[in-house]
């Protein structure tokens, strides 16, 4: 091997090592596939369309995983899933939708499989992942934290105006007796 070579191996790694720690460190949900025998108009597919979710995927050695795992800190629980060609999708936002692309991907395209992850440093199994994937989006979830809230006011407001109501009707009551 050349002097050349092994300076260019040497470079790769390190720029690899760099970029998983460094996506490690800005993403606090990492999902962990296995992409053995994906096909690479597949892998396309699934990068647009994590892209679209607001997600990244990068394929890296299970060695680099683990040792970017270990200089990010980031749960030593998780590195058992990395075995077989592995692939990280690093999350920005919505961990409930990325999971939902990834779990209806799947559907159709049974060569790809879920190994586990960590949301927000609790490491996931392949289970969580799938009941992630069940949940309800983030905008609906927002929206019946909202209607919770708003209930009692809502309540209140509908009872001030029975009584408010109440009170016209026995005004006309009254002045219909006048007449």
């Amino acid at each position: 091997m050349s002097l050349i070579t092994s300076k260019v191996g040497e470079l790769y790694r390190d720029l690899v090592s760099k970029e998983l720690k460094k996506k490690l460190n800005n993403s606090s949900d990492v999902f962990l596939l296995n992409y053995h025998n994906l096909k690479s108009a597949d892998m396309t597919l699934l990068r647009k369309n994590l892209k679209s979710a607001g997600a990244s995927i990068l394929v890296a050695k299970n060695s680099f995983i683990r040792k970017a795992f270990e200089a990010a800190n980031k749960p030593a629980l998780v590195l058992p899933q990395v075995d077989g060609p592995m692939a990280m999708v690093f999350v920005k936002d919505d961990p409930i939708g990325v999971s939902k692309v990834i779990v209806g991907f799947i559907k159709d395209h049974e060569m790809l499989s879920i190994k586990g992850g960590f949301l927000a440093e609790r490491p996931l199994s392949v289970d969580d992942v799938k009941r992630i994937a069940k949940l309800s989006s983030r905008e609906a979830l927002y929206a019946q934290v909202a209607a919770t809230l708003n209930a009692p006011i809502t309540k209140l407001a509908a009872t001030l105006n029975q009584i408010t109501t109440k009170l016209v009707y026995a005004l006309n009551a009254v002045m219909d007796k006048k007449k």
